[in-house]
């Protein structure tokens, strides 16, 4: 019966898909944002230390941050404003970010190729393995990469303009506000711009369709929207373009050939391996197909435009010093619409048929684990889950350890964030700044100074106590805290009495 039952389902969906692809998407990305909301509502994940922040910030709104610019507190503000302060609210934004890119690409593979690309190219954004994460947690990557697909439909949409002889005017302003907004969300939207030139340079029909005037406009536009944030900036000594040039590390120790390879790896499970293995066949056989400059290919190349600046930079970033699997993200977009576009193309739809089942599994398994951790320590993952665990029981023991002191004091920025979120209501959490350095939000404006604490409670993961010496008059243990994290791993939080900050 429930065999028969999903045949039936089954090729109903694949009827839809092929008589009225547009609604076969909007009805799965529906569903399955529904179901990314109830994952989020129904999580055993705390919120990580870097969502802790971002909700800290969120409470006090600005045009800049110390290590990110605005966007991710505007939005966690919005959201939390409505569903309260629940760690369900504070990532509430991510799905619909990612929905909505979904949503951009199938109508930019619509416009530039067809709707059976359309229909796999939003498929595969909505299913990719590093979205199915992304949607589940509040980071600048959500915003980044909604603001990228839309900036990607509308500079095509600009082009497709002039083609037809119709006024530019609208999509070069809407191209304008999406690259504003993606810069606002996080700086890695400035490959987009450096895409966008080598669009022009590489398409014939782009270089004669965007005009000067077009990137102009939307130049300005782009150039209003983040003159707030420059300006946040240059008031507090450029904070956030100073850490984002940090953040790459170069120094003495480069060039690092293993690191280059666990990067390019990590891409796999980011694109997903089907996916991954589509594109490079594709652009292994690229130039026997662009034989004939037709229409089609110049726009293939263009899109192309847009995979390199963010896959090539951070590739080159990775082999330098260091890389995270999620920097080069914004090559994806453009990758999507190429990779299914070739497999379709070729006659390859099995190959996005398993990629899809592939994804879609994947997805269902990263649902169950994440709102279920118990399933994560019967499959050997606790250590993979450690850091979103355990925030709840930590705060209240350092709550009430801080009961009788006038503050909380830190020496940690990623364990200060999770204390303001899970230890909130007690007495005000300060930092130590121990090197005498501005190294993180805290710091620059939130630190001991800016509160009067004759005795506070000074928490750390150590029992060393030397980022403290010589600066009170007296220090003396306090307890400790321990929390289970399973799998082996457990929190522990040293607690020491500190009184008499000395000048």
């Amino acid at each position: 019966m429930i065999l028969t039952q999903t045949k039936t389902f089954m090729a109903g969906l694949a009827t839809l898909v092929k008589t009225r692809p547009a609604v076969a998407f909007g009805a799965i990305a529906i569903v399955a944002t529904a179901l990314r909301v109830l994952t989020l509502i129904l999580a055993d994940a705390d919120l990580g230390p870097d969502e802790a922040q971002y909700w800290v910030w969120s409470k006090n709104l600005a045009f800049g941050y110390f290590s990110k610019p605005p966007l991710i507190a505007w939005t966690i503000a919005a959201a939390t404003s409505l569903f309260g302060d629940g760690e369900w609210a504070v990532r509430l934004a991510a799905p619909f970010f990612h929905c909505g890119a979904a949503a951009f690409l199938f109508a930019l593979a619509a416009r530039l190729f067809d709707e059976k690309v359309a229909f796999w190219s939003g498929l595969g954004w909505l299913f990719m393995p590093g979205v199915t994460f992304s949607s589940a947690l509040m980071t600048t990557d959500a915003p980044l990469l909604f603001f990228w697909a839309a900036a990607l439909y509308f500079f095509f949409a600009v082009a497709g303009a002039r083609a037809e002889n119709r006024p530019a005017a609208a999509p070069a302003l809407a191209l304008g506000l999406m690259i504003g907004l993606g810069i606002l969300a996080k700086y890695a939207m400035l490959f987009f711009v450096g895409g966008a030139i080598l669009a022009i340079i590489v398409s014939a029909d782009i270089r004669r369709q965007f005009r000067s005037v077009d990137a102009a406009l939307a130049g300005l536009v782009a150039a209003a929207l983040i003159s707030p944030n420059i300006f946040w900036n240059a008031q507090n000594d450029f904070q956030t373009i100073t850490h984002t040039a940090a953040n790459a590390k170069w120094g003495a120790d480069m060039f690092h050939i293993d690191r280059l390879a666990e990067f390019l790896v990590s891409q796999l499970g980011v694109f997903g391996p089907v996916l991954a293995a589509l594109l490079i066949w594709g652009l292994v056989t690229l130039p026997k197909r662009l034989g004939a400059m037709s229409p089609e290919r110049q726009r293939q190349l263009a899109l192309l435009a847009f995979i390199a600046p963010p896959l090539v930079i951070v590739s080159v970033q990775a082999f330098l010093s260091r890389a995270h699997a999620n920097w080069a993200g914004a090559a994806y977009p453009a990758a999507t619409i190429l990779a299914v576009l070739w497999a379709v193309r070729a006659d390859r739809i099995g190959a996005l048929k398993a990629s899809a089942a592939l994804h879609v599994g994947a997805a269902l398994v990263f649902a169950s684990i994440f709102t279920n951790f118990a399933l994560a320590d019967q499959l050997g993952l606790s250590n993979a889950v450690k850091r979103l665990r355990g925030w709840d029981e930590t705060g209240a023991a350092v709550r009430t350890a801080a009961a009788p002191f006038d503050a909380i004091v830190v020496d940690d920025r990623e364990l200060m964030a999770s204390l303001l979120y899970y230890a909130r209501g007690g007495p005000p959490i300060v930092s130590w700044n121990s090197n005498h350095k501005i190294d993180h939000h805290f710091e620059a404006f939130m630190g001991v100074e800016t509160v009067a604490a004759p005795r506070a409670l000074f928490v750390n993961e150590s029992a060393d106590v030397i980022a403290l010496a010589g600066q009170y008059d007296r220090i003396a243990p306090a307890g400790l805290s321990s929390t289970d994290l399973k799998g082996g791993k457990s929190r522990t939080l040293h607690f020491y009495a500190v009184e008499g900050l000395r000048p």
